[in-house]
């Protein structure tokens, strides 16, 4: 009689642990029925967005983005094509860096999320892309999918990963942007022409209506930083831009994002200016948000942000609206 027992709880065990053996075949799709399914290996999941890409199947990739950003991310089917244009046109190959996973168990409650990061090789540069799912939500099953996809130059890595947009962003530098995108006059040209005008009022003027009312005496910084410009700046090239669509004070705003190499006889500054462009609710509300200059690293080099001061000035134009200035 042992033996016929035995048997069984052996082949119960077995038909137990099918459901999560980790050496069963892994799926082929992101999305079945209708539903997410995600990838146990990340790698997996970018071999099946680049085979989407390949296939400029914009449909499916618009599929594996969660419910909830589909409804609220209005542009995500053109920012799609913008990731198919990217990567079809810049990147040579990639590869998986690392991953991790969150979850939170409460009152029975399951959610789970993820962040992949991987590394795209061009011919600027590294980039890095950064893939952020909802793989359980027991409560909301409208945000299980995609949730974002954001790319930009690896050196900027501790700057643009955590702001983590809904949908698709891509921080380009320069020599990557698409040959169809036309800027009429950069912020940087605007800025220059109003700084080495007769009335630099005009430099106050530009600034939109927000910064002018929360910024800690912008006026006052407007003959600084125009004599800078005018007096240190020997010469200047743009090194990024980016423009996306985001929520600010509960309205949908159009915002443009661009940094400059400035040359001077004191050595290389970065100018990081930030601008809105449309605001869906208060259309006057554009303008200069936020112009940052401290001295930067030559192209290339990686910074060192275990030095919390430079990732300050770094970062100091997404977190505030105004001026600022650090000198050599």
């Amino acid at each position: 009689m042992v033996f016929p027992v035995l048997c069984c709880v052996m082949l119960c065990g077995c038909q137990k642990s099918i459901a999560w053996n980790p050496f069963a075949p892994e799926h082929t799709e992101l999305v079945v029925e209708g539903e997410y399914k995600p990838f146990n290996v990340p790698r997996k999941t970018m071999e099946k967005l680049m085979e989407l890409i390949e296939a400029e199947d914009a449909d499916y990739i618009y599929e594996v983005f969660s419910p909830d950003v589909r409804e609220n991310v209005e542009s995500l089917s053109e920012q799609i094509w913008e990731l198919i244009r990217f990567t079809k046109e810049n990147v040579t190959a990639w590869d998986f860096k690392s991953g991790s996973e969150k979850t939170d168990r409460r009152s029975g409650i399951t959610i789970s999320k993820r962040v992949a990061l991987y590394e795209f090789q061009t011919e600027s540069g590294i980039y890095r892309c950064d893939i952020s799912d909802v793989i359980k939500n027991d409560t909301q099953i409208e945000t299980i999918g995609f949730s974002g996809i954001s790319i930009f130059p690896e050196e900027l890595s501790k700057e643009y990963a955590p702001k983590a947009l809904p949908g698709i962003s891509i921080v380009y530098r320069m020599e990557d942007m698409p040959q169809d995108i036309t800027i009429e006059q950069s912020s940087m040209e605007r800025l220059m022409q109003l700084a080495n005008g007769e009335n630099t009022d005009t430099v106050y003027e530009a600034f939109a209506p927000k910064a002018k009312r929360n910024a800690e005496g912008l006026q006052e910084k407007i003959p600084e930083l125009t004599e800078f410009l005018q007096n240190q700046v020997i010469s200047w090239e743009p090194y990024t831009w980016t423009e996306n669509m985001e929520t600010i004070d509960g309205n949908k705003a159009t915002t443009r994002e661009m940094f400059f190499y400035l040359h001077t006889d004191n050595g290389l500054y970065r100018c990081d200016i930030r601008e809105v462009l449309e605001n869906s609710d208060r259309i006057t509300d554009v303008g200069f948000s936020s112009i940052s200059i401290f001295p930067a690293l030559y192209p290339g080099e990686k910074p060192s942000y275990e030095d919390d001061v430079y990732k300050g000035y770094c970062t100091w134009g997404r977190e505030n609206v105004g001026i600022a200035i650090v000198y050599q």
